[in-house]
């Protein structure tokens, strides 16, 4: 009976496709618009008294706080009907791609992407190498990359979170241990399978955040997921990440994604590990001292 129901609940058409991503946030307000509603409703009838701002405010906060833990109870509810891990599994991916962007609305953040058209196009391949600042830095880029089906090489750690660690662990990411080389390695060689697979990999090549726009240095070793399969590189560099919640919620940060045009492995394939790993670096320090220049 219950192996029945899991097969009826993974053959579920469920509405994450195209679109998705505004279809969630769109049903999140509106929920969250008639909850304040009801709890105005509430107080003016029950208690004859005036309605002040501050207790809309408390409503509209109380609301929202509400609808997204019944987001993610619906995340942990229908994740444990999911066992198979499948990283070729495209709605999967849509659902926490829309759940990611939600999650950054309510942290009234403002992601600008530049570089669109150097993202390779759907169905090909690539390794995705970044700067690394926080834990939420995979929550804003994987929802950009949503044509993908990218998986990341993460610390072990994050495969333990609440409701999410499920989700990491069936999309088909690769736990990482930095302190144990052999485990390391195998992190690599499990990442170009899936990439010779056809599933774009990730990983940040510092191996822990900086809580910061300053880099820390790179493990060239990181560059083997790429070099060993001889795989194209999407270079990324983001800005300002650190700073999702100063200010928050009432002020709202804009944090910034910019896509290098694509490596090609003609490009590096003279380079070992070490020049390839200085080189890409290079790159990203060059984006960020533009940053730097231009934003406030």
């Amino acid at each position: 009976m219950s192996v029945s129901i899991t097969m009826r609940m993974q053959h579920l058409h469920l509405p994450f496709t195209r679109g998705s991503d505004a279809l969630a946030s769109l049903l999140y307000v509106l929920l969250t618009l008639l909850g304040t509603l009801f709890s105005v409703v509430y107080f003016s009838l029950y208690t004859f008294e005036v309605i002040n701002l501050l207790y809309i405010l408390l409503s509209i906060l109380a609301s929202m706080a509400f609808f997204f833990i019944m987001f993610l109870l619906f995340l942990a509810i229908y994740g444990r009907f999911i066992r198979k891990v499948d990283p070729h599994n495209m709605r999967n991916h849509r659902i926490i791609n829309s759940i990611l962007r939600l999650a950054f609305h309510l942290m009234n953040v403002k992601l600008v992407v530049t570089g669109r058209e150097h993202i390779p196009e759907k169905g090909k391949a690539f390794i995705f190498v970044c700067n690394h600042q926080e834990n939420y830095d995979i929550m804003a880029i994987k929802p950009v990359l949503k044509d993908h089906p990218l998986n990341f090489i993460a610390k072990a750690a994050s495969f333990d979170w609440f409701v999410l660690g499920h989700w990491i662990k069936v999309l088909g990411n690769v736990p990482i241990v930095r302190e144990a080389d052999r485990s390391a390695a195998e992190s690599i060689v499990k990442g170009i399978r899936l990439y010779k697979e056809g599933i774009p990999m990730a990983i940040f090549p510092e191996g822990k955040r900086t809580f910061s726009n300053q880099m820390t240095d790179f493990k060239p070793g990181a560059f083997k997921l790429a070099v060993k399969p001889k795989a194209d590189i999407l270079v990324g560099t983001i800005y300002n990440f650190s700073k999702v919640f100063q200010g928050w919620p009432f002020k709202r940060q804009k944090i910034y994604l910019h896509f290098h045009p694509l490596l090609t492995y003609d490009d590096y394939k003279e380079m070992n590990t070490i020049t390839l790993s200085n080189h890409v670096k290079g790159m990203m320090q060059k984006q960020l001292d533009a940053y730097q220049a231009t934003i406030n």
